[in-house]
């Protein structure tokens, strides 16, 4: 860690800095550092429609959406992810009792996620529009 006032550079300990006296306190906050969050993963309901043998995942990490779905060998996986600084909007298409996430980004690259709850369509929706503005 250095000061901000001299450039000296500090054991981490100091309140003050040794040669010019400025404090320490806001060197710890280095507004660099980017907000860390953590890998959430969302699940199709089978309840609400979702297949239970090939359920669909909207996983959010740190850096994108990741959408997954057994492929129809039920052997593996097709998979399609879209980085958030390339995400142009997200949607849901409410039905009756489930809803639809649609996750356009910019290009014609969509997600379309089916069968989720209402309120995970809007935890999943508030989460993207949160890492998309951090």
């Amino acid at each position: 860690m250095y000061c901000s006032g001299c450039g000296n550079q500090l054991q981490g300990d100091e309140k003050f800095c040794p040669e010019c006296g400025k404090s320490t306190s806001n060197e710890k906050s280095s507004p660099e550092k980017k907000e860390e969050f953590e890998t959430l993963e969302f699940k199709s309901s089978i309840l609400l429609g979702g297949s239970i043998l090939s359920p669909e995942k909207l996983i959010i990490t740190d850096t994108a959406v990741v959408y997954r779905k057994r492929n129809k060998y039920l052997i593996g996986t097709d998979e399609s992810s879209i980085p958030f600084s390339r995400i142009s909007s997200v949607e849901i298409n409410r039905k009756l009792i489930d809803s639809d996430i649609l996750i356009y980004s910019t290009g014609n690259q969509k997600i379309v996620a089916q069968d989720f709850s209402i309120s995970s369509a809007k935890e999943i929706k508030s989460e993207i529009e949160r890492r998309i503005n951090r």
